[in-house]
């Protein structure tokens, strides 16, 4: 029944600087955010084909945000990618701390950093390796 997670929302009051970010790091394009009815405090991050993964809104004035902390229950955000060198070019270029992991799978590389808000990055290379093997169909 399901095919993919659609998108991560993001809830923060460093709109400029989450944005800047995601683009940077993952080429996303910012553009407004039309479900929504303020422009000015939402926008959709698009990949290149079009498809907006990564929405970022402030919250409304007085409303309370949590500070950036280690991590809760839910640990991270993992996006399939592609252009290891040129990822790791960016993560440089950016002055941003990562590691690199290798995984059990050859061929399946991790890179992980911390986006502004404290949320952990999972940039994976090689994820059509991981797909599970009673889905041969899906490689």
């Amino acid at each position: 029944m399901i095919d993919r997670i659609g998108h991560i929302n993001i809830r923060t009051p460093n709109l400029e600087e989450t944005c800047s970010f995601y683009e940077r790091l993952m080429g996303l394009v910012r553009d407004e955010a039309y479900a929504l009815p303020d422009p000015e405090r939402n926008k959709w991050l698009f990949t290149d084909s079009g498809r907006a993964i990564v929405h970022v809104n402030m919250p409304p004035e007085g409303e309370e945000v949590p500070p950036p902390q280690p991590p809760g229950r839910l640990n991270h955000v993992a996006f399939d990618c592609r252009d290891y060198d040129g990822m790791v070019k960016r993560l440089q270029e950016m002055g941003l701390d990562y590691k690199r992991y290798e995984t059990a799978l050859p061929g399946l590389v991790l890179l992980v950093t911390e986006d502004p808000n404290g949320i952990i990055v999972e940039l994976s290379f090689g994820t059509d390796r991981a797909i599970h093997r009673s889905h041969p169909q899906a490689v």
